[in-house]
């Protein structure tokens, strides 16, 4: 689908910045630096070792100290960080909220970069708006708006790259204890997640998963919308109990790959026409990655499959000739698996289980800490920022047009990875966006659609307004 968020954008060079970059780019530069590392590692073990390199002993979302997660590519980034790393757990703070909790970090370490979306709104004159006058603004004067997005960032710490366990003991033995280990709960070996399979039998996903037939391999078919995975049975094959007991994680990385593939259709994403293509092979890597953001969410990794070996060196070369090509990927992956786990979430809450989307602990520590990283992002930065760098962000970070099962159209938004929830479109106005050809105006469609539904209503002003401004990925 078109989205006004992931429009092309121009790389500007920063006066005072060592590289001519800006803090978006560099972090794009280092995103695929770790993407290449983790390829080139993946493909030296012989696609033995999974994406972010982990067993499921860091399960659950990346946060910060007081339990509030992070999302999307940062999300999967700070996941791979924390795997490369050998970190203990997914826990990270910026250095001011490390300096307010009497702690320091420890010489030597580096930092990882948090990215988030911000716009330059200008008038037809080229005069800059700012984003409360944007608001204000009917829907067609919206419309005459010329928006471009750039990505901005902020920098963090994993716990282990501080002294926080020495001069915060007590409250540091309690993040612990969030990152519980799997426990093996099948009594042939292997790995059961129950609210997957509760997914499966009850046949909750968006559309029909066949599993319980033996199958020569697992896929999605477009032309039936249906995803068939084989029988959790085949995919045990390890002579060894700990090898039996990854194989059921093997099991349902496949089936996240495979639901991964099937929300193309309702994400209107282009996927290509022909095994091999340009299109066919970033399909294939969002979702490689959508499944493995999912499963470490979930306490398990995912390793490459197979057929997908021959498309790394693709993958590699695209990472190492353009860095803004992950921008482009980690996009699909976040919509992806925020769709997924939003899935997944229903059954875990009829478990009585936490949900993956809705893990934060004390409402308010993200805001705070969001807003002080940027300032002392920007306090540095100020002399080499741009003028329309210190803009306020706009309050809906993504979201998607789609047509219902039962035939009629919706729109889905989101805050910060957070569910705005999903209200209806009329057929006119969601099939003559759809009928629209991806670029500037169809961006400019989405957006205005998107504000008339949301920015006004209790919803947005409950979900958004009362957390952090940041646009994150």
């Amino acid at each position: 689908m078109s989205n006004y968020r992931n429009k092309s954008y121009k790389s500007k060079q920063y006066k005072g910045s060592p590289d001519g970059k800006s803090a978006g780019d560099r972090a794009a530069d280092k995103f695929s630096s770790m993407m290449i590392e983790a390829l080139t590692r993946m493909k030296a073990s012989d696609w033995k070792q999974g994406w972010v390199g982990g067993n499921g002993h860091t399960h659950g979302l990346p946060q910060n100290v007081d339990g509030r997660v992070y999302k999307g590519t940062n999300s999967f980034f700070l996941q791979m960080d924390t795997a490369m790393h050998g970190y203990k757990m997914p826990v990270y703070m910026t250095y001011l909220n490390i300096q307010k909790e009497g702690a320091h970090v420890l010489k030597g370490t580096t930092s990882m970069p948090v990215i988030y979306w911000d716009l330059s709104i200008k008038d037809k004159d080229g005069h800059r708006v700012s984003i409360d006058d944007f608001h204000k603004m009917s829907q067609a004067e919206q419309q005459t708006m010329d928006i471009h997005p750039f990505l901005k960032a902020y920098n963090v710490f994993n716990l282990d790259q501080t002294n926080f366990q020495e001069v915060k003991k007590e409250k540091y033995d309690k993040i612990v204890a969030r990152f519980q280990g799997i426990q093996l709960r099948d009594e042939k070996g292997m790995y059961v997640n129950p609210a997957l399979d509760k997914m499966l039998k009850e046949q909750a996903w968006l559309c029909p998963i066949q599993y319980d037939k033996i199958e020569e391999g697992a896929y999605y078919s477009p032309r039936e919308d249906k995803v068939v995975i084989p029988t959790k049975a085949q995919f045990n094959i390890s002579p060894t109990k700990d090898g039996i007991f990854k194989d059921g994680m093997e099991y349902y990385s496949n089936l996240l790959h495979e639901c991964t593939h099937s929300t193309s259709r309702h994400l209107h994403r282009e996927t290509g026409g022909r095994f091999g293509d340009a299109k066919y092979a970033k399909e294939e890597l969002v979702a490689e990655l959508s499944a493995a953001l999912v499963g470490n969410a979930l306490g398990f990794d995912k390793r490459i499959l197979d057929n997908n070996a021959a498309y790394v060196d693709g993958w590699l070369d695209a990472l190492s000739k353009e860095p803004q090509f992950i921008i482009s990927v980690m996009s699909d992956v976040t919509k992806a698996s925020n769709l997924i786990m939003e899935k997944v979430d229903e059954q875990l809450l009829s478990l009585g289980e936490e949900p993956l989307l809705q893990q934060d602990r004390k409402e308010g520590t993200h805001k705070s800490e969001t807003l002080e990283a940027v300032k002392g992002e920007e306090q540095q930065t100020a002399k080499s920022q741009p003028k329309e760098a210190t803009l306020q962000p706009l309050e809906i970070t993504d979201g998607s047009i789609f047509k219902k099962r039962d035939g009629t159209y919706a729109v889905r938004a989101f805050h910060e990875g957070q569910n705005l929830g999903v209200k209806p479109l009329s057929r006119e106005a969601a099939e003559q966006y759809l009928a629209m050809k991806d670029g500037p105006q169809k961006d400019k469609t989405l957006k205005a659609i998107l504000y008339s539904k949301y920015t006004l209503s209790d919803d947005l002003f409950k979900n958004g307004r009362s957390q952090s401004s940041g646009m994150k990925m």
